[in-house]
């Protein structure tokens, strides 16, 4: 067998696998058995006073290490807030807006891409949609939106909603050259395809999903060079390198590196969980498990293209992640069923009657041929 049809983390080292095909990361991954161990050991250090709590921080600087090296960007402009909107609303908020800039954002986003713009339209922001074309968004029509006034162009690598991905060199190209800001959303890319998170002024990514991590925290990049003049639109003790204490409360300074937008403590169990995970993915590498995603998607695609059914995602291998999404009229009649085979998809955007199926490091040829089984069967009565 090619041995990018095998699963790349054997499905015993995660909970709750022994008897179902998971192809739902792109909502929620499985979790690594190894997790209990970290779980465990911030248990242990939290309950060691101060001295645990320094502890807490230096497995918080090694998931920071470990996120620098996977994103390619330095240590110091990385901080993790509670979650991926969080950051977006940090530069929602943190940026100066004036009457009549706009952000240019794609129809076919998750919704905390868009929702948070909309505050702005009280100053006279507007917020540009750009329409996908049979599912697909083109950079050319993103670009087209672009002007003098473009303040930000807010993207992910890759969609959610479609599963495609967008050509991220020549959309940060293109958005710098016309004077306008790049906010990457790397949920659905960060821990299955390469990231360059330099490629963007603002980075953030939630790593419940292919970072195999969980919630409560979420990975936030700051480009100081190109952005220095971003305010914390929050601040509290954590933001800060030094103050006044109680002699001079009202003085303080802000820490230069991106912890300046981290207002308090963050999750530190989340952290625990996201640097074991973490050393997994850096482990087997990057362009590994894109590999290994590339190779069971394509037959995901090919074998639901046979079927007749309408596909969402690209099939060219350049424009695919780890996300193969596609139409049924009965989304949530079609997931309750593949769950009674022991298959598990994701159908939680069903009133639009899409069906999002992600192949990841624990998944092999055996869990894409008993998925695809069970929705030819599926079909035979619900066409």
């Amino acid at each position: 067998m090619n041995d990018s049809l095998n699963s790349l983390i054997p499905k015993s080292s995660f909970t709750g696998l022994e008897s179902v095909a998971h192809l739902a990361t792109g909502g929620e991954s499985p979790m690594l058995r190894s997790h209990l161990a970290s779980m465990q050991q911030f248990m242990l250090d939290k309950s060691l006073g101060e001295p645990g709590r320094e502890l807490q921080a230096a497995v918080m600087e090694s998931a920071r290490q470990q996120c620098a090296t996977l994103f390619k960007v330095p240590a110091q402009d990385l901080t993790f807030l509670s979650s991926a909107t969080e950051g977006i609303n940090v530069v929602c908020y943190g940026l100066d807006w004036q009457r009549g800039d706009n952000v240019v954002v794609a129809d076919v986003e998750f919704p905390s891409d868009i929702l948070p713009w909309t505050k702005l339209r009280d100053l006279g922001v507007e917020i540009r949609i750009v329409k996908h074309n049979q599912w697909i968004i083109d950079e050319q029509e993103i670009l087209a939106q672009v002007d003098h006034r473009t303040k930000v162009v807010a993207l992910s690598q890759v969609s959610m909603f479609t599963g495609q991905h967008m050509d991220i060199p020549l959309l940060s190209r293109e958005i710098r050259s016309a004077g306008a800001l790049f906010l990457l959303d790397a949920t659905h890319a960060a821990g299955v395809v390469p990231v360059d998170a330099s490629l963007a002024d603002i980075m953030v990514s939630s790593c419940y999903k292919w970072l195999l991590g969980t919630h409560g925290t979420a990975v936030f990049y700051w480009n100081r060079e190109r952005l220095s003049s971003l305010s914390p639109p929050f601040i509290g003790w954590a933001s800060v390198a030094s103050s006044g204490g109680w002699q001079s409360p009202l003085e303080f300074s802000l820490h230069e590196s991106a912890d300046r937008f981290l207002a308090a403590n963050p999750s530190y169990v989340s952290l625990y969980i996201l640097d074991n995970a973490l050393k997994h993915i850096l482990e087997l590498g990057e362009n590994t498990i894109h590999a290994h995603s590339l190779a069971l998607g394509k037959i995901l695609w090919q074998g639901l293209d046979a079927m007749g059914l309408e596909m969402m995602t690209p099939e060219p291998e350049h424009r695919r992640a780890g996300n193969t999404c596609y139409m049924v009229a009965e989304v949530e009649a079609l997931r309750a069923a593949l769950e009674k085979r022991g298959v598990l998809v994701w159908g939680a955007y069903g009133r639009f009657g899409r069906v999002r199926v992600s192949a990841h490091v624990q998944n092999d040829i055996e869990d894409v041929d008993r998925f695809l089984g069970a929705m030819e069967d599926w079909l035979k009565f619900n066409r």
